[in-house]
Order: structure tokens, then C-alpha cells, then sequence
């Protein structure tokens, strides 16, 4: 008796096992904008300052914003960017936190203002859609330097660093 009830327990627990497991959403590539490329400095909302740096299909970026800095590795097929990402959360001195998921960016062009700019979603883990958006404006005038930006665990920003975050975005893009 006993048996059969963890094993009608059990498949009863099993869908919302996958349930909860990763999902890959349903986006598809389109063509890349005329002079269009994802290499370039961003700015976005949900995550500051993101340096893209794009080698034929593999895209490696940087982004950091307050106590948050990340890295992202993806590869593109048209203006579409599928790309995995590792998050360190410095809210503890040396005891960052990590996270890990998946998202994508769909490169486009604003028809009303010429800008470039990224559209896309994160999740966590396997998924890459369900924990929110994450858009970005590209700059007109910075090009990308993943040096700049100090991931890998709540690095202190070096002195150069630092004077960034006084400008307006404005003078940034």
C-alpha cells in the first residue's frame, strides 16, 4: 500500500518536475538592419553599461550596473542573439553572489528615431525568457572595450572606472 502511494505520488509530481525545469522560447532570426552589428556599447535600462564584442557568429559581452556585473557569451544568426550569461551580485564584501541563465536580443532599428537597439528577454538557468526583459540603446559614438568593465565577483571599479558613473547618459551615448 504504502509502494503504491509514493508511486502515485510520484506521478503526480512528475509534470510539475518539468514544469519547472528550463524552456527555450519560440524566437526566430530575422535579417540583420543595414549596418547593423552587435558589437558596440549599450545602455540599458535593466542593467547599465553592456559592452558587446561580436567575431563573425560568437558574441562575448560585459555589462555592470550598482552592485551587479555579468559576462554573456552567445552566438548571433541574423539579428538574432541567443546567449548564456553569469551574474555576480556583490551585496556581501568577497562573498559574491552567482546566478546563471540563458536570453536572447533581437538586434533592430528604431524607425522613428534611427537608433540601434537591442529588444530581448533572460530567464534563469535553462530558460531564457521568464525573468523579464532586457533592452539596450546602442551608442552612436563609444566603441566596446570588455576590459573596462570589471566582472568576476564585485571587483572594486578601478580609479579610471569610477569617473563613468558621474557622467550623464547623455554624454555616454
Amino acid at each position: 500500500m504504502r509502494t503504491m502511494y509514493r508511486s502515485a505520488l510520484l506521478i503526480a509530481l512528475l509534470p510539475l518536475a518539468f514544469a519547472c525545469g528550463g524552456s527555450s522560447s519560440n524566437v526566430s532570426a530575422g535579417p540583420m538592419p543595414d549596418g547593423g552589428n552587435f558589437s558596440g556599447v549599450y545602455f540599458s535600462p535593466q542593467y547599465g553599461e553592456m559592452h558587446l564584442v561580436q567575431n563573425g557568429s560568437a558574441v562575448h559581452g560585459k555589462y555592470k550596473k550598482d552592485e551587479r556585473s555579468g559576462d554573456l557569451q552567445g552566438e548571433a544568426e541574423g539579428n538574432l542573439l541567443r546567449f548564456e550569461w553569469k551574474e555576480y551580485k556583490a551585496m556581501i564584501s568577497n562573498r559574491p553572489q552567482l546566478t546563471v541563465g540563458h536570453g536572447y536580443f533581437h538586434y533592430m532599428v528604431d524607425p522613428a528615431s534611427g537608433d540601434h537597439v537591442l529588444k530581448g528577454r533572460w530567464g534563469n538557468g535553462d530558460d531564457d525568457h521568464q525573468g523579464g526583459e532586457w533592452n539596450a540603446y546602442k551608442s552612436r559614438s563609444r566603441d566596446p572595450d570588455l576590459e573596462s568593465i570589471s566582472t568576476g565577483g564585485g571587483d572594486e571599479l578601478d580609479e579610471d572606472d569610477s569617473s563613468a558613473d558621474e557622467e550623464d547618459d547623455d554624454d555616454l551615448f
